[in-house]
Parts: structure tokens; sequence; C-alpha cells
């Protein structure tokens, strides 16, 4: 697999990810990989979190967006958000 091939299999992922939300296929929110969503994304944010944000946008994010959420950061360190 080239760099091209990865590329274009991220490409198709996330897309198909972001079709779901709006058909019947499912959305991110829970534990099925059944709407092709990776499982370590799917409870990263709490209702607080997210309650304020539009259900859409939540959907497709695929846990994007707080890079800190999975990381155990310790006082000094630095984070580099790439997306």
């Amino acid at each position: 697999m080239d760099a091209s091939d990865v590329k274009e299999a991220v490409r198709e992922k996330y897309s198909a990810a972001a079709r779901a939300v709006n058909t019947a296929k499912g959305s991110c929110r829970g534990p099925s990989k059944a709407s092709g969503c990776d499982a370590i994304t799917s409870n990263l944010y709490d209702t607080t979190q997210t309650d304020a944000l539009p259900e859409t946008a939540v959907l497709v994010s695929l846990g994007c967006g707080n890079p800190t959420a999975l990381a155990q950061l310790s006082p000094g360190e630095t984070v580099l958000d790439l997306g």
C-alpha cells in the first residue's frame, strides 16, 4: 500500500462517517462499529460538553477537535494539533 492508497482509505472512512450522519446507518455515539466509527472516539465527550453544539457537528466529528481528551498531559508539556 503506497501513500496515495492510505490517503484514499482515510478519505473513504471519513466521508462514509459524514454521510452516515444523514442516513439511517447511525452515528458515532455508541459502541457499534456498524456505523463505521472508531470505538476510541465514540465516548470522548459527555453531554455537558456537547449539549450546546449542533447535533450533526457532534455526530460527524469522530472525536476530532480535542486532542487532549485522550492525552495524559503533565504541566509544561505542549500539544501540537496538526488537524
